[in-house]
């Protein structure tokens, strides 16, 4: 690639770059090895997607690490935390705001999945247009195993993409789908081999930006048509419903769990 530019110090937070080029722009976010999801990361990146509106035709989302992004970071001070009981409600909100600001983006995204999209993860990756992912690369709506009712619009998105039945098995039972089954049930467009993921989505970002532009946006807005406002509806429930398991004692025990890096031992209260 060349002619490669900054579209503005200013719009590039620390974990959080973007780079033009030839009407297509890399957001990189840069918080591994996980990327885990925090406000302030949100925030950022939130912020570069909105400084890209007229600097570019599309773009692809990628980060750097072993994941794409592992989920929410329960340990940062800002992170909406399960366990944390009355306090889960507020810093959820915040959370939930950006990530309705990256939902409302105005340019194409293509997501570049090189590894894992977990939980919040997997909600940044379904946020996008399209998604690429890596054939060793998987994703997991972990909530129910973490002793929480899914966020970030999963239980929205992923009954718009995977329909009721292929929703019903990933939120029910928590477990992992490889790149392949990921393909067969309209979770990605398409699998790269293995290190190849970002090449062929920024392909994919180049084919969209050599489409004509008011023809390009026009048809997106057809597609995403009402999406942004039922995101918000189902944050607000997906959060009402989370802010009443947040105290429970299987919320402290997933996330334990998780952090301890072992099962969880569920006791339905």
């Amino acid at each position: 690639m060349s002619d490669r530019q900054d579209p503005g110090k200013d719009s590039s937070p620390e974990r959080v770059s973007a780079t033009v080029d030839d009407g297509v722009a890399l957001v990189v976010v840069d918080s591994p090895p996980h990327n885990f999801l925090t406000e302030s990361l949100l925030r950022e990146l939130a912020d570069v997607l909105g400084s890209l509106a007229g600097q570019c035709r599309s773009a692809v989302l990628a980060s750097n690490g072993r994941s794409f992004c592992a989920g929410a970071n329960f340990r940062s001070d800002d992170a909406p935390d399960p366990g944390a009981g009355g306090s889960f409600e507020s810093s959820a909100r915040q959370f939930y705001a950006q990530a309705i600001r990256v939902f409302a983006a105005e340019v194409p995204l293509v997501a570049a999945i090189q590894g894992p999209a977990i939980g919040a993860g997997l909600g940044l990756a379904l946020a996008c247009d399209m998604r690429v992912m890596s054939e060793k690369a998987w994703v997991q709506a972990n909530f129910v195993r973490l002793g929480i009712h899914p966020g970030f619009g999963i239980s929205y998105m992923l009954e718009r993409l995977a329909g009721l039945a292929g929703a019903s098995d990933l939120l029910l039972t928590g477990r992992r789908v490889g790149a392949a089954e990921a393909l067969g049930m309209g979770l990605v467009n398409r699998v790269a081999a293995e290190g190849s993921e970002l090449e062929v989505a920024l392909e994919v970002a180049g084919e969209i930006a050599a489409g004509a532009p008011l023809a390009v946006s026009a048809t997106r807005a057809t597609l995403r048509g009402g999406l942004v406002e039922a995101i918000r509806q189902a944050l607000d429930h997906e959060l009402a419903e989370q802010s009443l398991l947040a105290g429970s004692a299987d919320a402290l025990e997933g996330v334990m769990a998780m952090l301890e890096k072992r099962r969880p031992r569920f006791k339905g209260s």
